[in-house]
């Protein structure tokens, strides 16, 4: 664990990555008490890329969607949480703002294409194993590296020579050389910056010990041990995507039994990988991060075949049994170890499904001879929560008692068995068991595939919709969705007998930027001029470009002084920074013409007239000024 003096050191350097521009507005969003929702789409739709990736998010398999989602609204974002959506728009933000530092011996590119993998691959191992919500699973898994990429920015020089020695190749040969060098690992440094970024105590810990997940630490059973080795999987399973021949299929061969540990059968992971793979290059498109072709882990079926064989037909099942007699139960665990299961004990209904939900068992065995009512109940219970659905339930009866084993079965019951429990009979149900549980895993494969299709389709017109809606050098909103919003905050205002205001805006002079350092450098002026908007504007205010050197901004709920202020604030801010443009830094200035609902004003078009004929009047007082009208 990094002490915390040296931390506070590290970060005092300004050198940790960070996240910044309009990502820092929805962090400080999310930590609010009072937040609606609302604001939070507002907020996030600055950004249409961010938008796009959560829509990314909250269409992926993970959520069961019967049809994608193609835009954010209040539902969709519950149903993300915000928390998740607190650590997305995180993540997203360190991707777009750390593509390039010092260190000239670390392959940005690769860091975070490597870094992508295993976020996917960590999303898709958090379905299969309900470690924990899939969005913040993603992000754990694509931040799981990042002490790398703090070390290349606070050492560069050192961490570059760190990384001549080993060749550029990851592992615990670097970690070893980081914590000689520098008194601390990558490991250590991304657990703490994590921890600051407040994400869950939980993940932070598993990403401090992920890389040696058999290191002393909580019980093996255990929802953090779980998380430790669902990111150590995640992590060698992106690492295989850039190698190739032998030493990948040996890879894969050495990452069978980690699999197991998670209740993953061979042929699950080889699927799981080659699903991996489709998703990584979408993400990876929509990160604008560079993705290679990567040979399908089914390829290796042969290998996955003969591994398969030698293990056996009946993979090793995590059970819970449940009984109020010590005694059976007891011995009923012993005759389950020694065909080499994991087991636990838990006592009574109550007991029984704390211990479910935290431990997540293949199978559940029920006593209902003690209690019938209580056995019948906590099956109820547990068929009514989304985690005790895929649970295989095996109740224990007394023999011949047809009426006890007909309510449990109704109540949600898969198997039974009848006490005193038979060795022999108890394995083949086993056997039984473990073939529905495997029958369902590849049943969820399938359906993720299916929906990974539908995404695609939501994805492809989510772009597009925000192609049309966008413009292309600025990032603000383009004329079309500023006159369609435009009619619909009138409208809105109309109902609620609310004010409305738009700015109309032109940047003085342009012309003569064009004519003396060429359309390139006015088109980046264009760009600076919409930031320092987009930095001035309030979260309800909807900044457009309007055309060419125009821009529009709507101001719900705002009277003519609140306009003028926002107005003035504008001006003022354009004027006082220093462009840099392709040869020099310049000045510019803006005029403005400003305009609210009210007597003489009948519609949204009247309104963007009036404020039209504002601006014309401010550029004929002397420019760099704001007039109101009508």
């Amino acid at each position: 664990m990094l002490d915390s003096s040296i931390f506070v050191e590290l970060k005092a350097s300004g050198n940790l990555p960070s996240p910044r521009g309009s990502a820092l507005k929805v962090l400080d969003l999310c930590q609010r008490d009072n937040l609606t929702l609302p604001e939070l789409i507002h907020a996030v739709q600055v950004d249409p890329a961010m938008v796009g990736r959560l829509l990314k998010m909250a269409n992926s398999a993970a959520f069961g969607r019967p049809r994608p989602v193609v835009a954010l609204t209040p539902d969709v974002l519950m149903s993300i949480g915000i928390q998740s959506v607190r650590q997305l728009v995180l993540a997203f933000s360190l991707v777009s703002g750390n593509r390039q530092g010092q260190c000239a011996d670390f392959d940005y590119e690769a860091f975070w294409s490597r870094s992508a993998a295993t976020g996917v691959a960590m999303q898709l191992l958090g379905a299969a194993t309900r470690a924990a919500p899939p969005p913040e699973l993603f992000t754990v898994g694509l931040l799981a590296n990042v002490g790398r990429l703090a070390l290349s920015a606070i050492h560069p020089l050192a961490y570059g020579k760190l990384l001549q020695q080993v060749g550029g190749r990851l592992g615990n040969g670097l970690t070893a050389l980081e914590e000689h060098a520098f008194g601390y690992s990558h490991a250590e440094v991304a657990s703490a910056m994590m921890q600051d970024w407040g994400l869950p105590r939980l993940f932070c810990d598993a990403v401090l010990r992920h890389e040696q997940p058999d290191a002393d630490g909580p019980r093996r059973d255990s929802r953090s041990a779980q998380l430790v080795r669902c990111i150590h999987l995640a992590s060698r399973l992106a690492e295989l995507c850039f190698v190739q021949g032998e030493e990948r299929r040996a890879g894969f061969l050495e990452l069978l039994p980690l699999a197991h540990e998670l209740e993953i059968a061979d042929g699950n992971l080889a699927k799981l990988g080659d699903q991996m793979l489709s998703e990584w290059k979408e993400w990876s498109q929509l990160l604008e991060i560079a993705v290679r072709e990567v040979t399908p882990f089914t390829a290796l079926n042969t290998a996955v075949q003969q591994v398969g064989e030698s293990v056996g037909e009946c993979r090793k099942l995590s059970v819970l049994v449940i009984d109020e007699d010590a005694a059976a139960a007891e011995r009923l665990k012993l005759l389950l170890e020694s065909g080499g299961h994991r087991v636990n004990l838990a006592q009574g209904g109550h007991d029984g499904l704390v211990e479910v939900l935290d431990r997540q068992p293949q199978l559940v065995c029920v006593d209902l001879c003690a209690d019938l009512d209580r056995g019948l109940e906590l099956i109820r219970t547990l068929r009514q929560t989304e985690l005790g659905r895929s649970v295989y339930i095996m109740v224990l009866t007394r023999p011949d008692d047809d009426e006890r084993l007909t309510m449990a079965l109704e109540a949600g019951a898969d198997d039974y068995l009848d006490k005193p429990v038979v060795p022999k009979l108890l394995d083949a149900r086993l056997r039984a068991g473990h073939r529905m549980i495997r029958e369902q895993q590849l049943l969820r494969l399938e359906q993720e595939t299916l929906r990974r299709r539908l995404l695609e389709l939501a994805i492809t017109s989510q772009h597009a919709r925000e192609a049309a809606l966008t413009d292309v050098l600025t990032g603000l909103y383009n004329r079309r969705h500023a006159i369609d919003r435009l009619k619909q905050e009138w409208a809105a205002a109309d109902r609620g007998m609310r004010p409305l205001a738009v700015l109309m805006l032109d940047i003085d002079y342009f012309k003569a930027v064009n004519d003396s350092h060429g359309h390139d450098a006015g088109d980046e002026a264009l760009r600076q001029v919409a930031d320092t908007l987009r930095a001035i504007s309030r979260m309800s205010d909807v900044v457009c470009r309007y055309g060419g050197e125009e821009f529009l901004v709507i101001a719900p709920d705002t009277s003519l002084d609140g306009a003028l202020q926002l107005a003035e604030r504008m001006r003022s801010a354009v004027a006082q920074r220093n462009l840099a443009l392709a040869t020099q830094c310049v000045k510019l200035t803006i005029s403005l013409g400003v305009a609210v609902k009210g007597d003489g004003i009948s519609g949204a078009e009247r309104l963007l007239k009036a404020a039209d004929d504002a601006l014309y009047r401010a550029k004929q007082y002397g420019r760099n000024r704001v007039e109101s009208g009508p």
